[in-house]
């Protein structure tokens, strides 16, 4: 495989199902595109229906949910490299996304149209067994975050600078601190108690 993007993407399938056989990746290389969208954009909106799978080859993007009354907005989640940005309700359960999910940089998608996807998940009984490990692993990891809210914000804080130490470069600071459900204030706070000679 010459394609380093698909060659990646192949990598993390393999990932989460490692016996994919030949003649899947034969046929979903048929039905994979790549595209590149500009910081900024939405890859997808409030109360559409997702019609593509997505991995990201390279950028990241952030996902905010919507009050249905108030249409205030919120940071939910943050998506980077090799990961399958999609929401909950939305892509799998083909209902309209609660949240929308906007790029923080350029980002280079690999996709697959929902369509063909599910063709494919006919056709090839370990498709079917590929996307549902990996929305458990998605769903373990938004369980996760959830339980992380049961410790300190200085934990979570931590975590995921550690996970991503450029966040502060990609993601700007209020977005953050929504991510952490704390003010900007709080999060400033915390982190120059974290910064040397404090």
């Amino acid at each position: 495989m010459t394609n380093p993007a698909y060659k990646i993407l192949f990598e993390e399938f393999e990932k989460y199902f490692p016996k994919i056989s030949s003649g899947f990746k034969v046929k979903i290389q048929e039905k994979l595109y790549e595209v590149t969208y500009k910081k900024g954009t939405r890859v997808l909106s409030y109360k559409q229906i997702q019609d593509s799978g997505l991995f990201i080859y390279k950028g990241s993007a952030m996902e905010l949910a919507v009050d249905k009354i108030t249409l205030t907005e919120t940071t939910t989640n943050l998506w980077f490299e090799k990961d399958f940005p999609y929401t909950t309700p939305g892509l799998f359960s083909r209902e309209p996304s609660p949240s929308y999910i906007i790029l923080l940089e350029d980002t280079h998608f690999v996709g697959i149209p929902f369509a063909d996807l599910t063709a494919i998940r006919t056709e090839f009984p370990e498709a079917e067994l590929l996307t549902e490990n990996i929305r458990s692993h998605y769903d373990k990891l938004r369980l996760a975050c959830i339980s992380d809210f049961g410790y300190p914000a200085i934990h979570r804080v931590q975590k995921l600078e550690n996970l991503h130490p450029d966040i502060y470069n990609r993601v700007e600071i209020q977005h953050i601190a929504q991510y952490h459900k704390i003010s900007v204030k709080t999060l400033s706070r915390l982190r120059s108690r974290q910064s040397p000679g404090k």
